[in-house]
């Protein structure tokens, strides 16, 4: 029997503290390479928490990250894109002033630096430098179906294209592993819909790994191959999305006592703009 790849990420016994208050309570996680993982959970459960601290952002009191086996611990967050890991934040977060192409080929490894030293002593091979920024720039836009407002203003485009043009930009660093804080808030069901098939892309033809906090279910279940639930900071289940719909526990915490199935058949029926079990208050408090 051929063994199971090796976690591209673990985290082991991973513990943060803010004064008396616990966030996250010796949680682990792996995450395998090319698959998608999910972590979910009502806000406030530590789920950005967890993520910071796996991508560098954050240190925990006690645990351990090691990537590809090495010690992340020991790394600054500016060198994790280095080591092959990238990653967005719930805030969308893009140069306004500058282009959409211009957004994304600034995370376009390789380039030069445009020093005045640069744009003195080597201007062509600067402008070459940046025409192939810019070339990728527009491949990664036509990628995720907003290479229409290439040449738009950051600022100006609408909060769909903006969160589309983040997910670019990601793509442009070429990191193997991707780490989404959000990505699905605040989307009607169609950019849903074309989120999770660029996600799935992004695994299957490009041979990436996703590491994803969402509060929308239904995205969490059609994409993830592997659900990790956090709740008061610690990890209360973990499985495949069929294995979290049928899980009690996680019906009990989200729902009281519903499944997540009977749950997801009512949300689809009445739903129109995207807004799924995850994203609705619960008599669980699952928002509040």
């Amino acid at each position: 029997m051929k063994s199971p790849e090796a976690p591209l990420l673990e985290a082991r016994g991973l513990t943060v503290r803010f004064g008396g208050l616990v966030a996250l309570r010796d949680a682990s996680l792996d995450v395998r390479p090319g698959t998608i993982t999910a972590l979910i959970g009502p806000n406030g459960a530590g789920k950005s928490t967890l993520l910071d601290v796996v991508s560098g952002f954050r240190p925990p009191s006690h645990g351990e990250v090691r990537f590809r086996g090495q010690d992340l611990l020991r790394r600054s967050s500016y060198k994790m894109a280095g080591l092959g890991m990238a990653r967005t934040f719930q805030n969308i977060e893009v140069f306004s002033r500058l282009t959409a192409a211009e957004n994304v080929a600034l995370a376009v490894p390789g380039r030069d630096g445009e020093s005045i030293t640069t744009l003195v002593t080597r201007p062509r091979r600067s402008r070459d430098s940046r025409r192939r920024a810019l070339d990728r720039a527009l491949e990664l836009l036509e990628e995720v179906g907003i290479a229409r407002f290439a040449n738009e203003p950051a600022g100006e485009l609408s909060y769909g294209v903006q969160k589309m043009l983040v997910l670019a930009r990601l793509m442009a660093t070429e990191a193997e592993l991707l780490m989404l804080d959000e990505p699905g808030a605040g989307l009607a069901r169609t950019s849903l819909d074309d989120l999770a098939g660029h996600m799935r892309r992004l695994v299957a033809e490009s041979g990436k790994t996703i590491l994803f906090v969402d509060h929308n279910m239904q995205l969490v279940l059609d994409i993830a191959d592997f659900v990790y639930v956090l709740h008061h900071g610690e990890i209360i289940a973990g499985g495949t999305p069929a294995e979290i719909r049928g899980n009690r526990r996680v019906a009990d915490v989200y729902l009281s006592g519903e499944t997540l199935l009977e749950s997801d058949a009512g949300a689809a029926s009445g739903d129109s703009g995207g807004n799924d079990v995850l994203d609705t208050p619960t008599r669980g408090g699952l928002r509040g």
